[in-house]
């Protein structure tokens, strides 16, 4: 959990949608203490995130690949223009299917796995592609840094193989 000056900036509650990229991870959320707020889809998750990170001034986001992600710019984008704290992790395919460049659904089929978070630099501070096990804690360290200091969204790409 994210520790800021008090107890009432930590990260409680997660939202997001559940989806075939992202179901793994959903699997930790309860046993690390934390709420998993479902939703009825994607863009209502990001505006629910946003909200709740400029009243407890820190949130998650969880959302599958492709489609997902896709329905919750909006959101994201708001919360970038009003500097409101916003993790948006983004359950995507494998590292190993990605770097195989396999066809899958919600791509383009064109074996092009960055584009989503190609799309989300203009809406987020950092943006992170965990497809490789021994320096995903340090480039979490590092988003984050970077996430407490401009307090703006960062975007996850969390393969399921590595959740």
């Amino acid at each position: 959990m994210l520790n800021y000056e008090n107890d009432s900036k930590q990260v409680r509650s997660i939202y997001g949608v559940s989806g075939d990229f992202s179901l793994v991870s959903l699997d930790y959320i309860e046993p690390a203490g934390l709420n998993w707020v479902g939703n009825a889809n994607e863009l209502n998750a990001g505006y629910a995130a946003d909200g709740y990170a400029r009243i407890k001034g820190i949130t998650a986001l969880i959302t599958a690949f492709g489609v997902g992600e896709l329905s919750t710019l909006d959101a994201v984008g708001g919360a970038f223009a009003e500097r409101a704290p916003v993790v948006h992790i983004a359950g995507v395919p494998s590292a190993a299917l990605q770097k195989a460049r396999l066809i899958m659904h919600h791509s383009f089929g064109d074996g092009d796995f960055r584009r989503y978070a190609r799309v989300y630099e203009e809406f987020t501070c950092v943006q992170v592609n965990l497809d490789d096990a021994g320096a995903a804690a340090e480039m979490v360290d590092e988003m984050l840094r970077e996430f407490l200091l401009q307090r703006r969204p960062v975007y996850i790409e969390l393969p399921t193989d590595l959740v």
